[in-house]
């Protein structure tokens, strides 16, 4: 039997076996906690008050969600939505104009008329009326504070029990890491003779970590599944907040894994071209099956965020974009130490998704590309600069990996992005809206109720995991959910909420991976 097989090794028409390999993704956008607080809102707390005097108004959830519903339509129908955003974009042009340029003092006059003008809005009377809400406020107290949503992420992580996490918004990859449970089965940090050190900012910008000459080669030299976005919101949001504590990063896309089943292998980021100091970058790792020596590719990315088609036409830039410059590192494991190691050929990659193409072609090897899309599979279709036709993200995606979405393959989507469930129609991964606390009037009581996390891969089939149970008591949900409508059942559960520590519901998948058996040469020699 052994001496066929030599025999077939030797003229080529040996196959190896097939052997199913089942990786167990969660894909989760955490909530960076510098983003945290930003006016979330959620009904559980209940009946609402419009202040803590004893002659206060209240309102059941139903009469407040109204309300906030009413105002929002009301802002919209009068242009006061454009006046908002009119003004932060005449805000953030002032902000970066010196006093002396010529047009600072008209500029200055609009931005001041603009404020006056949109203090008369809805929403904004909406805010000033519950400024004092006890309901409001306990829900940054008891839901949106950041040790209670750690040790809740945390304990659904762990007893999800996936093979491998992929994060998006996490600024705290130090406190995972050192946490005494969580890092007992997990790791970020492809050398583990490494600590992970948040990145060092200064007065002096060229001297910075992260500052765009430098940025590469700390995360390189990081040694962690780690790719920061540089000067972020939440950093600049924490250090305000928290000052000058020790732990206070970035957020970007992260890669754990279960120590005790994969190794990584190599390491690889795609940086996205930019004009400004910010820098980020699309975060890769290959994971070797420590069983079945099967490698996998797992790619994991954030695209820019918004619901107008201007936003859709900046992913699908950064998607596929070849006038831009893009560039692409890695470091690669030798058997003895990690070192850095070019692509093959130069690898002259043009967008995101020409770089997961790259690994999903990569021979014997399975591919996992997981992400905050920012994007609903029924994102009206668009022309982009480097298309020839109209297209949107998930079509884009399809298209140019040759990955299949797992919505489809667990069959909560058809192909073209439409949900399989007519009588549901509103297949979701978020469920949120800001209210009244919150510092952008523009986005209080904009419902997002959409499907924007997404994993796409060339596994042969994926199944759902519906719910995670707590202390076999409490079934935390996961994504996708399904609603009938934007009102009613969907805006009296909405995330975050003292049950989910997100405003995005983490995607736990069992992905199926085909590897092939290897046969060693060397064995039948030896017999």
């Amino acid at each position: 039997m052994a001496r066929g097989t030599l025999g077939k090794i030797l003229n080529g028409s040996f196959r190896p076996k097939k052997k199913r390999v089942e990786i167990r993704l969660l894909q989760w956008n955490i909530l960076a906690d510098g983003l945290g607080d930003d006016g979330f809102l959620a009904t559980e707390f209940s009946p609402i008050f419009e202040s803590a005097d004893a002659e206060s108004k209240s309102y059941a959830a139903n009469d407040f969600m109204k309300m906030v519903r009413e105002a929002k339509l009301a802002d919209t129908a009068s242009g006061m939505t454009s006046k908002f955003s009119k003004l932060k974009g005449e805000e953030k042009k002032l902000k970066k104009m010196k006093t002396s340029a010529e047009g600072y003092l008209e500029l200055k006059e609009s931005v001041a008329k603009l404020k006056e003008e949109t203090n008369k809005s809805e929403l904004v009377k909406l805010k000033n009326k519950f400024r004092n809400s006890p309901q409001l406020e306990k829900v940054d107290r008891e839901i949106l504070d950041w040790s209670k949503r750690f040790d809740r992420i945390k304990q659904i992580v762990l007893q999800a029990d996936p093979d491998v996490i992929t994060f998006q918004e996490i600024d705290h990859v130090q406190q995972f890491l050192v946490d005494k449970d969580f890092s007992a089965k997990y790791t970020c940090m492809v050398d583990s003779s490494k600590t992970y050190k948040p990145p060092n900012y200064t007065e002096n910008k060229g001297n910075d970590d992260l500052s765009p000459d430098k940025y590469f080669q700390h995360i390189l030299n990081s040694r962690a599944a780690f790719a920061p976005k540089s000067y972020s919101n939440a950093y600049l949001f924490r250090s305000k907040r928290d000052g000058k504590a020790s732990d206070i990063d970035d957020d970007g896309c992260a890669i754990f894994w279960k120590k005790e089943i994969l190794k990584p292998v190599e390491l690889g980021f795609l940086r996205v071209p930019s004009d400004t100091e910010k820098s980020e970058a699309v975060l890769a790792l290959t994971l070797q099956h420590l069983e079945t020596d099967m490698t996998l590719n797992v790619i994991t990315t954030h695209l820019p965020s918004g619901d107008e088609p201007k936003k859709e036409l900046e992913r699908l830039a950064v998607l596929n974009n070849p006038s831009a410059r893009w560039t692409a590192r890695r470091i690669c494991f030798d058997d003895t130490s990690w070192k850095e190691v070019p692509y093959e050929n130069n690898a002259d990659f043009v967008g995101i998704t020409s770089y997961v193409k790259y690994f999903a072609q990569r021979k014997d090897t399975q591919t996992i590309f997981a992400l905050d899309a920012n994007s609903r599979p029924s994102f009206p279709p668009i022309k982009a600069a480097s298309s020839s036709s109209e297209t949107n993200v998930w079509g884009t995606i399809l298209r140019d990996t040759g990955l299949e979405s797992i919505w489809v393959q667990s069959s909560y989507l058809k192909i073209t992005g439409e949900p399989i469930y007519s009588q549901k129609p509103f297949v979701v991964s978020v469920n949120k809206m800001r209210g009244p606390s919150s510092n952008q009037p523009s986005k209080i009581g904009e419902h997002q109720l959409e499907l924007i996390d997404h994993v796409f891969t060339n596994g042969t089939k994926s199944k759902i995991v519906t719910s995670v149970a707590l202390n076999n008591k409490e079934l935390v949900p996961t994504a996708p959910l399904l609603y009938k409508s934007k009102e009613g059942e969907a805006e009296l559960n909405l995330y975050p909420s003292s049950n989910m520590p997100s405003d995005h519901l983490p995607v736990v998948v069992d992905i199926s991976l085909e590897t092939h058996t290897h046969v060693s040469l060397l064995h039948f020699t030896q017999l």
